[in-house]
């Protein structure tokens, strides 16, 4: 009885050994370069023009004032007065009237002599008449202009006017003697008017747009913070629009990049590069990124603690439960876990496995798991029935993460960050379609998922 109490006490105080075991070797070299191919954004973007045409209007002149003097005939000047412009767009230019009065006074004088001045006098009094002036209503007036407006590759407008109409809707007849001072008065008009397409071609190139456009490609290149998980880097390479189209005082155009996106749990180190030439472009609305998530083994371990942790494995009456898990790093394109477990032994073990990617079901199982070189060699010394291939299948079977939850979070998180206020009077709004996980890769301290994501996005510069 006694040898075996002795016995029994022996075997008891086996079974509670813990088991300790060295952490394995994880890879210190990086795997070659993983290629991303180019993302393409066609970026719908809405400039509201009604702040710059205001400045455009206030800026033009509302008064011209001219005279025409000769001593023979018939001396004339004018009054022309402007009301406010009245923008309106239509396709890919901006056609606009304006109303307008004028105020003429002449003098006639049939001949002239230079007997006393070397300038000439008039052999009878002149004869002075106007129209418009006085208690006179001034003369109404209607003119057109058509602005066609494009963006030049120095992201500055360019801007072509054109008088198109110039019409005196009350004429100005001098009935004294029987004069027409209408067409006299048009063409001086005109040429005030012609002469004032110049000037609101500056005014509107003068308009900085590029500006605005400088700070989406600057934002666009910093990281969008996501939530509590990270950062979404977009990383734009080249920038291309379309043509400018008119609609309700406001420009329309479709911005299209190319860039390299990817999300980090990590913040990283932003480079800015200065906006690139731009190129011509068109296309669809939306994007389609081929967006890399770079999940560090740290941050990983959080969540593959919620799959693990509390979970119990029972092996013929032999039972443990994980109190700890983490991923500990990669090993010849394997992961590596660290398991902390307790019940009827006690330690850690480490467990290497090939992670494959079931894209149609969105989910991430563990193949050919197994024990460490140096996990084995423990516990064939303290627990051969750990090293059972039962256990090993049972805990493949239990090592299958499901994306969707993650997907789902990411989505809306992504969304969240899409939408924002890039700078002053700069919006970014969007939405997320679709989003999926293609391939999964290994690096020395990242699990990177190269994912799809389709929606769309817009941007509003005020």
């Amino acid at each position: 009885m006694k040898h075996l109490f002795y016995i029994s006490l022996a075997l008891s105080l086996f079974s509670c050994k813990t088991i300790s075991v060295l952490a394995p070797v994880h890879s210190t070299i990086a795997p070659p370069p993983i290629k991303q191919a180019a993302s393409s954004l066609n970026i719908p973007v809405e400039i509201e023009m009604k702040s710059y045409l205001k400045m455009t209007e206030e800026a033009l002149p509302k008064k011209f004032i001219d005279s025409i003097y000769q001593c023979e005939g018939v001396s004339l000047s004018y009054i022309f007065i402007r009301e406010p412009i009245d923008f309106k767009f239509k396709n890919s230019s901006i056609d606009y009237e304006v109303d307008g009065k004028f105020e003429l006074k002449l003098n006639y004088c049939p001949k002239c002599h230079e007997l006393w001045d070397k300038n000439g006098s008039c052999t009878i009094p002149r004869v002075y008449v106007s129209c418009g002036s006085g208690n006179e209503a001034m003369r109404r007036v209607k003119v057109a202009y058509t602005t066609s407006i494009s963006l030049g590759e120095n992201y500055k407008f360019k801007s072509t006017t054109e008088l198109k109409k110039f019409n005196i809707l009350d004429p100005c007849k001098i009935t004294l003697f029987k004069y027409d001072a209408t067409p006299e008065v048009e063409k001086q008009v005109t040429t005030q008017l012609v002469a004032l397409e110049d000037y609101i071609d500056k005014q509107i190139e003068a308009l900085d747009v590029k500006s605005s456009l400088k700070d989406v490609w600057t934002e666009l290149q910093k990281g969008l913070p996501i939530s509590t998980y990270g950062f979404l880097y977009m990383q734009p390479k080249s920038i291309g629009m379309s043509e400018l189209e008119f609609k309700n005082n406001k420009v329309f155009l479709d911005l299209h990049l190319a860039a390299y996106p990817f999300v980090s749990t990590e913040e990283q180190k932003e480079k800015i590069s200065a906006l690139p030439p731009m190129e011509k472009a068109g296309g669809k609305s939306g994007f389609n990124l081929n967006l890399d998530i770079r999940a560090s083994y740290d941050s990983l371990s959080a969540f593959v603690g919620k799959e693990f942790v509390g979970e119990e494995f029972d092996f013929k009456g032999k039972k443990i439960f994980v109190t700890g898990i983490k991923i500990s790093g990669a090993q010849d394109q394997k992961l590596v876990f660290k398991m902390d477990f307790d019940g009827v032994k006690k330690g850690t073990v480490y467990l290497t496995g090939t992670p494959i990617l079931d894209t149609i079901m969105q989910k991430i199982s563990m193949k050919e798991l197994d024990f460490d070189i140096q996990t084995k060699s423990v516990l064939l010394k303290t627990a051969k029935w750990m090293f059972n291939k039962k256990i090993l299948e049972e805990l493949e079977k239990n090592t299958v993460f499901e994306l969707k939850d993650l997907l789902n979070e990411s989505k809306s998180n992504i969304v969240s960050a899409i939408n924002t206020e890039i700078t002053k009077g700069v919006k970014m709004s969007g939405a997320v379609n679709k989003i999926s996980i293609k391939e999964i890769y290994l690096d020395k301290g990242n699990l990177l998922l190269r994912s799809e994501v389709k929606g769309i996005l817009k941007i509003k510069i005020d």
